[in-house]
């Protein structure tokens, strides 16, 4: 650091003149060490530019050998871009790429060309993909460059890696950028999958997002974990994504499946694949899947979930803890699971929850206040059955003063007849 080292000497050198030789001079040095402070502070503290994030997503799925299962180029700008190319490289000998098609990225608002690039299989890889905005125009809202669509051809785990992204503005300079890459792990139709749905969840709306089935804008972020499933023995997936509340999911398996992974969709919102939002105040919507679609409810038994919910957001919304639960999206309506309590620290609360199998869930909170509806209706349903008491308490009387009166009125004429 030469120049770090010039300037240094030269604010020290400075300093300590200032204070000899003439006023007029001693003004002038002053006036020197403040400029000299102020370069070697501008040149030494480099601004922060920000980034346009480039996602391979889902960054971290599975998939079966004999199907196919898509991956999507997602772009963040941080500012207004209008064009991009990448090269992608993949294992081929586990791979091979169907197609790769244009996404909304620029085309939703503009006038686009699109070219897929070179497809080579045999060296696994996807070269000068790209996309441009034919004109002046610009976008700087987030979306899909490219939808690539993959087969898996053997057992394996393959890295899918961005090389040679460069995204340009509609000058034609390039902005910088952050790449996240992805991988996916292959297994055989008898082991794992990414669940395409399951036994007794629900089925409007949703598309875009894939195998789930779940609209791909509406992902936060996905989460997955591999684990043996062995007859009578207990299968225990961990996941440490930050912004998901799951920790971990287990169960025992019924019979024999080998290895199955389980995939965590965090939710934006309410799950595009229910009918319905959660009741309650909601904290996460969340899809929880477990292998494919083969390997459905009635192979599991004795399944928890267990997550966690953060003491600020339940002091925020003034919400106790006992007051959580976990609910299910089933037979096209939300059902309550059984939720305990585990254990808390500074931060977090942890829960754990039964569930007879997997699907949309919501972890949600639901306060019971004074003077609810139900209340007053039962309130109202007391005072009624009161009231007809008290009516037929004063039939009643009305009925004993009557036959009173009646046997004085007989016992006076016969007592008069006598004396006569």
């Amino acid at each position: 650091m030469k120049v770090k080292s010039l300037l240094t000497n030269s604010f020290t050198n400075s300093f300590t003149n200032s204070f000899s030789g003439p006023p007029g001079n001693k003004i002038f040095s002053h006036l020197l060490v403040i400029f000299l402070f102020l370069l070697s502070v501008c040149t030494f503290i480099a601004p922060v530019s920000a980034e346009t994030l480039v996602i391979l997503s889902p960054d971290n799925q599975s998939a079966e050998v004999g199907s196919e299962f898509v991956v999507n180029v997602y772009v963040e700008p941080d500012v207004p871009i209008s064009g991009m190319q990448f090269d992608l490289y993949f294992d081929g000998s586990m791979l091979n790429v169907k197609s790769v098609s244009e996404g909304d990225l620029f085309s939703k608002t503009a006038t686009t060309f699109f070219n897929k690039g070179t497809i080579d299989n045999t060296a696994g890889s996807i070269i000068y993909s790209h996309g441009v905005i034919l004109g002046k125009e610009e976008v700087n809202n987030p979306g899909v460059l490219a939808t690539i669509v993959f087969e898996p051809l053997r057992e394996g785990t393959s890295d899918l890696n961005f090389a040679n992204v460069i995204i340009s503005n509609s000058s034609g300079s390039s902005v910088p950028i952050s790449v996240n890459d992805a991988v996916v792990i292959i297994s055989d139709t008898s082991s794992t999958g990414v669940n395409t749905g399951s036994s007794g969840s629900g089925s409007s709306g949703g598309g875009g997002g894939g195998a789930t089935g779940e609209a791909f804008d509406n992902i936060l972020v996905k989460d997955a974990s591999t684990s043996n499933v062995v007859a009578g023995e207990l299968s225990r997936y961990e996941f440490s994504e930050e912004r998901s509340p799951i920790g971990y999911i287990q169960f025992k398996g019924v019979s024999n499946a080998g290895q199955i992974s389980t995939l965590i969709e965090v939710l934006e919102g309410t799950s595009t694949l229910v009918g319905s939002q959660a009741p309650g105040v909601v904290y996460q919507n969340m899809n929880i899947w477990v292998g494919n679609a083969a390997f459905g409810d009635d192979n599991i038994e004795d399944a928890v979930i267990g997550f966690r919910v953060s003491k600020e957001w339940l002091f925020e919304n003034d919400i106790e803890a006992s007051n959580v639960a976990l609910y299910r999206y089933s037979d096209e309506k939300w059902n309550r699971l059984s939720t305990i309590i585990i254990e808390g620290d500074d931060q977090y609360s942890y829960f754990e929850a039964e569930t007879p199998g997997f699907s949309p869930f919501a972890i949600t909170a639901i306060t019971e206040k004074p003077g609810s509806t139900e209340t007053e209706d039962s309130v109202d349903e007391v005072s009624s059955e009161d009231a007809g008491i008290n009516d037929n308490d004063d039939q009643a009387l009305s009925q004993n003063m009557v036959l009173v009166i009646f046997i004085v009125f007989m016992f006076l004429a016969i007592k008069r007849g006598r004396g006569s």
